[in-house]
């Protein structure tokens, strides 16, 4: 299940050229054949424009195509409006939307491409989640603030002191359940984001066996560690914490040596598109 959307010059003509051109020059896309896939590594976003030749157009000549999958988290609508937008304005389109709750066929609307997606989107969790109801979900809030901390992770990193490392959040299955992880290796300096749980791996300061330090990985839980971030932060980055210090602080590194040692394989790390909004699985299972 997936939303379709046409575009079209309102006068003169979009030829292949120009298709690869404006592709081949913007960030995040891959050109295969006639379509350019968006693929956003950092958020795990994707979706795809098509060109159309003429030839091939059934009736009414598109040559850009849309298109995006449905049962998908909402934040997925959020990436792709500013790059539609940003199409539609280059060569001045006008669409074509055949979806219910569309917009038609005319000028662009924000607000009724971001609708029409929504509709569809909820009505695939409608119809998929009758028959499969076993899926990850996190509420909206908290995939909005892993989908936007990623996104400007990049953009934070070059704007931070060299010395302090700005982590991804991850989406892991742990026992069974969808957790937010981010890595804190040796409790290094870094902006720790709001996650549930931290993976801390242990080379500086890990455990010493048979009179050397042998290497491994610990789990932190974000209620134990709070407290101490508090003590212990430069400044908040948002909601962040910005830990900035020349050596681990005594306090950090003794709560991180006496954590067990964990074995990450039992961990399964989860794609974006896995973990679906629970207010609309909550809707929708039966």
């Amino acid at each position: 299940m997936s939303y379709d959307l046409f575009l079209k010059p309102k006068s003169g003509e979009f030829s292949k050229k120009q298709f690869d051109a404006y592709f081949t020059s913007r960030e995040h896309y891959t050109l295969e054949g006639s379509q350019a896939w968006y693929q956003n590594e950092a958020t795990g976003v994707y979706f795809v424009f098509e060109y159309q030749d003429k030839e091939d157009a059934e009736e009414g000549y598109y040559p850009i195509v849309f298109n995006m999958n449905y049962f998908r988290p909402t934040y997925f609508i959020k990436e792709a409006e500013p790059e539609v937008i940003e199409l539609k304005s280059k060569f001045n389109l006008e669409v074509d939307d055949p979806q219910k709750h569309g917009m038609g066929s005319g000028d662009f609307d924000e607000d009724k491409f971001k609708s029409g997606w929504l509709h569809g989107n909820e009505f695939a969790y409608q119809s998929i989640l009758k028959d499969n109801s076993d899926v990850f979900s996190l509420p909206t809030k908290k995939l909005e603030n892993v989908w936007s901390w990623n996104n400007n992770k990049e953009s934070l990193q070059e704007q931070t002191e060299d010395d302090v490392f700005v982590p991804s959040i991850m989406l892991l299955n742990y026992e069974g359940r969808v957790v937010t992880a981010c890595v804190w290796p040796d409790a290094i300096s870094s902006i720790i984001p709001p996650v549930d749980i931290l993976l801390i791996g242990r080379k500086e300061l890990a455990p010493r066996k048979l009179f050397k330090k042998v290497e491994d990985m610990v789990l932190g839980d974000w209620g134990q560690l709070m407290p101490i971030f508090e003590k212990h932060k430069a400044k908040m980055q948002g909601d962040a914490y910005y830990l900035h210090y020349h050596s681990v602080p005594n306090e950090i590194k003794k709560h991180i040596q006496n954590l067990k040692s964990f074995d990450i394989s039992s961990l399964e790390r989860l794609s974006v598109d896995q973990v679906l909004n629970e207010e609309l699985v909550q809707k929708y299972v039966v």
